[in-house]
């Protein structure tokens, strides 16, 4: 039995992502999250120098960008975190003609809705992957992936 893959693509059903042509389709790389990623509770203080670090160009591009990620609430500082840290290989992500690839740029840029349940957006598409995915073994990840796209699935290479 495989018992752990860390990396598999996922394409994302979002809008209908799936129903379009494969060189159209959204996609990214997703790391399935283990046990010790979901087994503590980061502080405040923690996170907020994850932002001050992770995210200090966008903090010093201008003031009103920094002051709405300095108002971003905890819960969704965490959420980018772990967006960051588990997502990459982005293929399709294109904002105002370029493409963009970087975890953070995305999560910052993607088009969201403003209701309270955000059940029908891609960053909550993305983090149900992870969470569904956190206590899976290889083999089980692979069918998931395999049911998702309609196709069967391997690991994608480490890098």
């Amino acid at each position: 039995m495989e018992l752990g893959i860390t990396w598999f693509r996922y394409i994302p059903e979002w809008k209908g992502n799936r129903d379009l042509d494969e060189g159209e389709q959204l996609s990214l790389e997703i790391r399935r999250m283990r046990p010790l990623d979901t087994l503590y509770e980061e502080s405040e203080d923690s996170i907020h120098r994850w932002r001050d670090e992770h995210l200090k160009r966008w903090l010093d591009n201008n003031a009103e960008e920094a002051d709405n990620i300095r108002l971003m609430p905890i819960e969704v500082l965490k959420l980018l975190k772990r967006f960051a840290s588990h997502t990459r290989g982005y293929k399709g992500f294109v904002f105002d003609g370029v493409e963009k690839t970087d975890a953070i740029d995305i999560f910052l840029n993607i088009p969201n809705p403003t209701t309270s349940s955000q059940t029908d957006s891609l960053i909550m598409e993305i983090a149900r992957v992870l969470g569904e995915t956190a206590n899976m073994t290889g083999d089980e990840v692979k069918n998931f992936v395999a049911r998702l796209d309609g196709l069967p699935s391997a690991a994608v290479e480490a890098v």
